[in-house]
């Protein structure tokens, strides 16, 4: 069921397909299927696109510092992207094995003691299917369907079996996109246990 999809109606209807609803031709009011996807589309991609460090998803940028300081314990204000769903961690120049950048998100503003300008990289929306992977889409079609089947079916055991489908399929492609490149350092957490 996974393969290269061009708009978001061809991913709709991957998910009616596990459903084993008829397609849909467009995000209208035409349907309960069309209206559901109008409606929940764009927040369900989103999440998902947030939910793991997409090889496709992954941006790249210099952050220019603001001129407003952050009122106390960080010396460096930035803004973040517009299109930004996440941040992973960051490290110095992006480098796998950097050093390991130390900062906190203030609504729309990234904090730290990093000097301009910040090596930033995120998770971004993506809103052109023909940019996602394969196994993202066979991923995210499973999503979609769990998310709609108890409005479009009404059955609660096929959302159910979905989900189980959703996770798996997830867990499978995170772990295959993870495998690509180099990857990030593995952090040693001090943990501090009362004896």
């Amino acid at each position: 069921m996974s393969g290269t999809v061009h708009t978001s109606v061809e991913m709709a209807n991957l998910a009616l397909a596990h459903l084993k609803e008829a397609p849909i031709r467009d995000f209208d009011f035409s349907s309960v299927a069309s209206r559901w996807f109008k409606n929940h589309y764009a927040a369900h991609r989103d999440a998902y696109l947030a939910m793991h460090d997409w090889d496709f998803a992954i941006a790249l940028a210099k952050l220019p510092a603001e001129s407003a300081k952050p009122p106390f314990r960080w010396a460096y204000r930035y803004r973040k992207p517009s299109d930004c769903l996440r941040i992973p961690l960051q490290t110095v120049n992006g480098n796998p094995d950097g050093n390991v950048i130390s900062f906190e998100i203030a609504g729309q503003h990234l904090l730290t003691d990093y000097a301009p300008p910040f090596p930033f990289r995120y998770l971004r929306r993506v809103t052109r299917e023909t940019e996602f992977s394969p196994l993202f889409v066979h991923g995210f079609s499973l999503f979609l369907a769990a998310g709609c089947a108890h409005v479009i079916t009404g059955k609660n055991s096929r959302a159910e079996a979905l989900r189980q489908a959703a996770n798996d399929a997830f867990e499978q492609a995170g772990g295959s996109d993870a495998q690509q490149g180099t990857p990030l350092p593995m952090i040693d957490l001090d943990i501090i246990t009362d004896r």
